[in-house]
């Protein structure tokens, strides 16, 4: 903190309770949570655990303090934007001011915690741990390992969380009751192996949409004839859990991610084996599904023509999954274990996904670099999310979504706009440069306070501006909305 003053002031002058306490100016005037702020006047003293101050009737952190100057931090939720300040303690008295001025509070978007918390040893158990148990928000706990997350286009209340390796299946939240529960244990419906993506499919047979939930499992158990892809049927009551009607839709090994087309339903999966990426007609599986079909059964083998492969993104050993754009006009490919994002391109002629091209970051280039196209680095990337982007509407442009991401070893969330830009849009707060730790627990403002640990999931409600973040090794479902709503 640095002024200038003609006056030769002498700066450990303490505080005395005998004399008022008076605030002259601050600045800045207005500005939102983490603002840093500075508070003149007289009387103020040198020792910081005299100072009081509060802003909106909020508590903020002061920093520091000299005799006629105050640095602090806005708190969250100052709206009221009374600057008031109080210098002492018992033993020495009290001396209040009041600023003339109101500052201005500004809501911003902001990091807080859904559901969930870990205890010191970073054990805590799966709460709810069994099928069909419904837990408040307050009460759960877990959200630990990799997990990909997806909102229910029939009830845009629910969003599920399917877990990777040591969770216990697919989790469903709940938004309206503030509740979650355990809708599909991974051991009683998919026999106990990796869960990777969901997504939902429609049934051209009977018009009725999201009918059925498109599970990848990542496993290599039984070579080619391994499941990669199950289909799983609503009930009548349009919940899923253990006894829902379930099918392999698809089997070949080590599959990352399974996607539908928005616009024609074909599903689009991968395997870690070669890179692969393959080609399934949903209208063909569909057309074994008509009442009254009497040919063969679904097959649901490569080798039995069940889907066909459209392309290699490289070789062996790439773990990625396959985002589409919601006008399916092109997908993205993000390469987890080697830091870097590619882009496929939608052929409308051949009705299918060409080869793909980087589009962002290096391949096997780990770091933290904003920038554009392949100057940009990532650090294992995870689950993304396209995003509209208001001004591109008002702007009028073709493409109007900006892609969300986790990237899980830089700890925090970015975003890669459709001209290559790579971003960090939440995380890193500074914070870690006092405990060298990219990595945190902080809620607060984005990128002033905000850190996660682990970042996985990720999810975003349009109609509430809200996104939904797993934090992995927090043990926490985050969520980034605008400061002051639910």
């Amino acid at each position: 903190m640095v002024s200038c003053n003609d006056d030769d002031e002498d700066v450990s002058t303490p505080f005395d309770s005998s004399k008022a306490v008076t605030i002259t100016d601050f600045t800045p005037k207005e500005g939102g949570v983490s603002q840093k702020m500075l508070i003149f006047g007289e009387n103020f003293g040198v020792d910081t655990a005299l100072v009081k101050v509060t802003i909106g009737g909020k508590k903020a952190v002061v920093v520091n303090v000299k005799p006629t100057v105050i640095y602090c931090f806005v708190p969250t939720g100052a709206y009221g934007g009374d600057i008031n300040v109080t210098i002492g303690n018992d033993e020495t008295g009290y001396q209040s001011a009041v600023a003339s001025e109101k500052f201005n509070y500004e809501r911003k978007m902001v990091l807080s915690t859904l559901t969930g918390s870990r205890n010191e040893s970073g054990d805590d158990p799966w709460n709810p741990g069994s099928v069909g148990i419904e837990v408040p928000f307050s009460e759960a706990t877990g959200f630990r390992d990799d997990a990909f997350m997806k909102w229910d286009p029939l009830y845009p209340e629910r969003l599920y969380i399917v877990y990777d390796n040591g969770g216990p299946g697919i989790q469903m939240l709940d938004m309206n009751k503030k509740t979650v529960q355990l809708v599909m244990s991974k051991a009683a419906c998919f026999q106990d192996q990796r869960l990777r993506t969901i997504d939902f499919a429609d049934d051209p047979n009977t018009g009725e949409k999201a009918k059925y939930m498109i599970v990848s499992t990542d496993r290599a158990d039984n070579g080619q004839q391994s499941t990669s892809v199950w289909i799983v049927t609503r009930n009548y009551d349009g919940s899923f859990n253990n006894s829902s009607p379930r099918q392999v839709l698809a089997a070949y090994k080590q599959c990352n991610g399974a996607s539908i087309h928005p616009r024609n339903g074909e599903l689009y999966f991968n395997s870690y084996e070669s890179g692969q990426v393959f080609r399934l007609d949903m209208n063909r599986y569909f057309e074994t599904q008509k009442p009254g079909y009497e040919g063969d059964p679904w097959k649901p083998s490569l080798a039995d023509g069940a889907f066909e492969k459209i392309f290699s993104i490289q070789d062996n050993g790439w773990e990625f999954q396959i985002d589409i754009h919601p006008s399916g006009k092109y997908a993205y490919i993000v390469v987890i274990n080697h830091h870097y994002i590619l882009r496929s391109d939608y052929n409308e002629e051949t009705k299918c996904f060409s080869a793909p091209y980087v589009f962002a970051g290096d391949m096997n280039g780990a770091d933290w670099v904003e920038g554009v196209g392949a100057n940009a680095r990532m650090h294992r990337p995870y689950q993304g999310c396209f995003v509209k982007n208001p001004e591109y509407v008002k702007e009028g442009r073709n493409d109007v979504y900006d892609f969300y991401f986790c990237d899980n070893q830089n700890h925090c969330v970015r975003y890669l706009t459709p001209e290559g830009l790579v971003r960090t849009f939440a995380g890193r707060g500074t914070s870690s440069i006092t405990d060298n730790n990219m990595w945190g627990t902080e809620d607060g403002d984005l990128r002033e306070v905000a850190r996660f640990r682990d970042p996985t999931g990720i999810a975003y409600n349009e109609e509430t501006n809200t996104f939904y973040i797993l934090d992995t090794v927090g043990h926490k479902v985050r969520m980034i909305s605008m400061e002051g709503e639910e």
